[in-house]
């Protein structure tokens, strides 16, 4: 019981962003053309909001196009690669950040965190550049507001307390049981 218990407190008390933030996401680029290099972008939460946003990517070397369908080549590993978010609404401040491997849970990807201040619609670029060369692959997103308050996992905190409690009560209420049958027994003795 109290397995399941530490489980259920962990996935209630990560953030989303920690436990979704490495790797996939919402589509956003599929083996784009990027210069000499095909670029594969997503990017989470889903929708982008105000706050933290996390961009994956993922380079390749051309591969055949058979129809529409395009199979991406083999990874490239030793690029540099670049995030860029620009605000296509009003004013704003415009975001560069590297994306790398450092913090990448799958090493064959880039990965990449920023913080969005306003919301609109921002064009993000991914810029690449290695051995064969540079290029960039870009794409539209909005930015919705923050989230609201989660009521829902302020709940699930109180539940896994309760708990928590709950089996700290039984174990200790069990121990004391214990206590007190051994000492009734050796009083009897």
């Amino acid at each position: 019981m109290r397995g399941w218990a530490l489980v259920l407190a962990l996935f209630l008390t990560l953030p989303a962003g920690v436990a979704l933030a490495h790797g996939g996401g919402t589509p956003q680029l599929t083996n784009a053309d990027a210069g000499p290099y095909w670029v594969s972008a997503w990017t989470q939460p889903d929708p982008l909001r105000v706050g933290e946003a996390h961009v994956t990517v993922a380079v390749s070397e051309p591969a055949n196009t058979r129809g529409d369908v395009r199979e991406a080549g083999p990874p490239v590993l030793d690029a540099t690669v670049q995030v860029t978010f620009a605000p296509l609404d009003g004013d704003g401040e415009t975001l560069t950040v590297a994306a790398t491997h450092a913090e990448a849970v799958n090493k064959l990807l880039y990965e990449a965190d920023l913080n969005v201040p306003q919301t609109g619609r921002w064009q993000v670029t991914v810029s690449v550049a290695g051995p064969e060369g540079a290029g960039d692959a870009s794409f539209d997103v909005q930015v919705a507001p923050p989230a609201p308050f989660n009521w829902t996992r302020v709940g699930g905190l109180g539940l896994v307390a309760l708990v928590g409690v709950w089996v700290a009560l039984k174990y200790r209420d069990k121990k004391w049981k214990t206590k007190s049958h051994q000492r009734t027994q050796e009083n009897s003795a």
